[in-house]
């Protein structure tokens, strides 16, 4: 279900498919579409077909100007399950906001509820701004600080409609997300300045320099010694090997 050229794609429901999600999704998106209630009477006949387009003509010829609403009670109490308004009053009532639920998403979650409390009459259409907020003071986690920042507990007695209730809870949490971004960037350790970086490249310079002296001191040293041992030998004179003569002796004849 969509928005397609400015018109409201509802999903086609004949009667036989899961009426719940079906139901659930379609009250949702005929209730946010800023449209005439004729334009979304219209959206929502063209979706339906077989049985289920069957209870909403017989609906039109008793009354054409029939209401969104009440085109959905009738399908509800063909399709939907069989629950009274005692039942579908205590979910509502027993509904809390989820641990790591956002706001919005339990409001949303309630609403569904309230309209299927209001289409079993356990709920009037006139109560449901103040009843919804009333469940959501109660079923809000303790101390939820978006529930504090918009003073929704002082508000109870002129409660906001719906769309106007999800608008400022929606912002104001994209505004504490946004500050929660923030707070964790600056509060992340400071990189490093340039006057740092450039200590670090001095130390890091320093020490290559000091290594490239050691071993340009070792060749040295061991070019040095090897010039010494030249040195050396050449200055040595050549051994002389002294070869005794034997001594000749006069032979006198006896």
């Amino acid at each position: 279900m969509e928005l397609w050229g400015g018109q409201l794609q509802i999903t086609l429901f004949a009667g036989e498919e899961e009426f719940e999600p079906w139901l659930e999704h379609t009250t949702e998106m005929l209730q946010e579409w800023a449209v005439p209630d004729a334009e979304k009477r219209r959206c929502l006949i063209e979706s339906l077909g077989g049985p289920a387009l069957d209870v909403i003509r017989t609906l039109k010829l008793i009354d054409p100007g029939v209401s969104v609403k009440d085109c959905l009670e009738a399908l509800e109490h063909n399709f939907g399950s069989v629950e009274g308004p005692e039942d579908s009053y205590c979910k509502f009532l027993n509904s809390r906001q989820q641990k790591g639920e956002k706001a919005s998403a339990y409001i949303q979650r309630l609403e569904r509820l309230l309209q299927r409390a209001v289409m079993r009459g356990a709920v009037t259409a006139e109560q449901m701004d103040q009843t919804r907020l009333a469940q959501i003071v109660r079923g809000t986690q303790y101390q939820n600080p978006i529930l504090l920042h918009l003073r929704l507990r002082e508000r109870r007695e002129h409660p906001p409609s719906y769309s106007q209730l999800i608008k400022e809870v929606r912002e104001e949490e994209e505004r504490q997300a946004a500050s929660e971004f923030w707070e964790a960037q600056t509060s992340e350790p400071a990189s490093t300045t340039p006057l740092q970086m450039a200590s670090v490249l001095m130390v890091s310079t320093r020490e290559e320099l000091a290594q490239q002296m050691q071993v340009l001191t070792e060749r040295i040293a061991e070019l040095q010694s090897t010039v010494d041992r030249v040195k050396t030998s050449r200055n040595k004179k050549p051994q002389t090997v002294a070869i005794e003569k034997p001594a000749l002796r006069a032979t006198i004849p006896p």
